[in-house]
């Protein structure tokens, strides 16, 4: 017979298509992805995350700019 799949899955397959995203063409992850439970984090957990991420993003300009 015939399988139900996840509309949200199939469009965000059709979207990763177009942009030419070949992890998200995968539905099986995709799949997995919207399907999954996030917990909640602390927020020490949470700053460190975002001075990570900030210090990642100053790293990449400065490496754009010494292009």
């Amino acid at each position: 017979m015939y399988e139900k799949k996840d509309l949200r899955v199939l469009k965000i397959i059709q979207k990763a298509r177009e942009f030419g995203d070949l992890d998200l063409c995968n539905e099986i992850l995709v799949h997995q992805l919207v399907n999954l439970v996030f917990n909640e984090i602390e927020s020490k957990e949470k700053e460190e995350l975002i001075a990570l991420l900030n210090s990642l993003i100053k790293a990449k300009d400065k490496a754009l700019l010494s292009n």
